[in-house]
């Protein structure tokens, strides 16, 4: 149960940020969902994640950081590719973006390197 929670939790807080991104895009799409009560949201939704989470019944940590970096890379820009328009750096044309992706893709990999050297040192 305590995992079942812990991945609803997960993927709702995943919905919340990215209904964030397209208030941030798309102001006038959501009108009845302030950006304030969406990060709200979020935050209850990650905080839920957070205490329900066991590391030994999940391998999540291992699975989820690039896939993330990429699904929101390429959430932002789909969303300028059809019309959305922001004054927040994230915009295709804003290298700020892109220096996060990059960072995020080059942390994701430094950590899943050192974490195959880990479990290859405590099997031998």
């Amino acid at each position: 149960m305590k995992l079942w929670v812990n991945r609803v939790s997960s993927l709702l807080a995943l919905a919340a940020l990215s209904m964030v991104f397209v208030r941030f895009f798309f102001p006038e799409v959501t009108p009845f969902l302030t950006t304030g009560l969406l990060f709200i949201l979020f935050f209850i939704f990650i905080a839920v994640s957070i205490v329900t989470f066991d590391p030994k019944a999940s391998k999540r940590d291992e699975l989820v950081g690039l896939p993330v970096t990429i699904y929101f890379s390429v959430l932002v820009v789909f969303l300028q590719l059809i019309g959305g328009e922001t004054d927040t750096p994230l915009s295709i044309d804003q290298p700020f973006l892109w220096i996060a992706i990059a960072l995020g893709i080059w942390l994701d990999i430094k950590r899943t390197r050192k974490n195959k050297k880990d479990r290859e040192k405590s099997a031998a």
